[in-house]
């Protein structure tokens, strides 16, 4: 079936990712549906590229980001072409909760602890996609 001339290509492996828009394709690729808890990682190295997207089920606690991001940024650490992750939180049952802007700084932290920077954020609920980052009033960092 031919896509529609309006809707963007998925993703080609190895193409640099540029932007929110390009990184929440390669997200969109991941995700189930119907919405499930989860939380969708993956790295860029110092090219904007990615190979691996890591899915991560049962994410329900808010707090759980945390810990996926510490993981990932000691994992990208041993590696010295990997710079900077991007997260997805997925909540099927709502998007940004109280606390979501601390956790944008705490995880903000984490990953830069290990010299990985956390490029991304994104919480995908029923609504839609929402960046902590944005509304933090954080420049972009793409």
């Amino acid at each position: 079936m031919p896509r529609s001339p309006t809707r963007p290509p998925l993703p080609i492996a190895g193409e640099p990712i540029r932007t929110s828009l390009e990184a929440l394709r390669v997200v969109s690729m991941a995700i189930r549906h119907p919405l499930e808890a989860e939380t969708i990682a993956f790295f860029l190295d110092d090219c904007n590229c990615s190979n691996t997207i890591t899915v991560i089920s049962g994410t329900t606690e808010p707090d759980s980001i945390v810990a996926v991001a510490e993981c990932m940024a000691l994992a990208a650490s041993r590696s010295p072409s990997l710079c900077g992750v991007v997260l997805a939180t997925v909540r099927p049952n709502g998007g940004q909760l109280p606390g979501d802007l601390d956790r944008w700084q705490l995880i903000d932290a984490v990953t830069e602890s290990q010299g990985i920077e956390l490029v991304e954020w994104f919480i995908v609920g029923p609504a839609g996609v929402d960046c902590p980052r944005a509304l933090l009033g954080e420049p972009d960092r793409w």
